[in-house]
């Protein structure tokens, strides 16, 4: 009986070892991580009193930056179409670095005029506790631009 008990507790003791070689890798986190930014920013124009006005911005251009630790990465001009535009890059995100996208809307622009740009930050601590098992995080900033009717034109 005695060696019954001893076989089945070496079995076991192999078995865990077995499973449990190679766990670490997935206990490690990465020191870099690949990021996909998405980013999407919105265009609402508001009156006087800040009431949503329904006017087309369309054609109308939206500098996107995208800084990474505070420093210019990507810089990007696009065309306002449906009072949205959007762009799409990756780049390395390291241990304590940031990405920012930062989007501006540069002048005047059928009578309307910027009263607030959009940023987004994202942090190395919130990419690294949600990657995937490619090291990749994928976010999906979206930023809203107001702007405000210009009554008075």
């Amino acid at each position: 009986m005695k060696n019954k008990i001893v076989v089945i507790i070496v079995i076991c003791m192999l078995f865990l070892t077995l499973l449990c070689s190679g766990c670490e890798q997935f206990l490690n986190k990465p020191d870099h991580i690949k990021v996909n930014v998405m980013v999407a920013v919105f265009i609402n124009v508001v009156d006087q009193n800040y009431t949503p006005v329904n006017i087309s911005l369309d054609g109308a251009e939206v500098t996107i930056q995208i800084l990474k630790n505070g420093n210019n990465y990507f810089v990007y001009k696009r065309i306002v179409q449906n009072n949205l535009c959007q762009v799409s890059d990756n780049l390395q995100l390291s241990k304590g670095d940031s990405i920012e996208c930062v989007a501006t809307f540069q002048k005047e622009y059928k009578n309307c005029y910027p009263v607030t740009n959009g940023s987004a930050t994202l942090i190395w601590e919130t990419a690294s506790n949600a990657i995937n098992f490619g090291e990749l995080y994928n976010w999906y900033p979206h930023i809203t631009i107001i702007m405000m009717q210009d009554s008075a034109k």
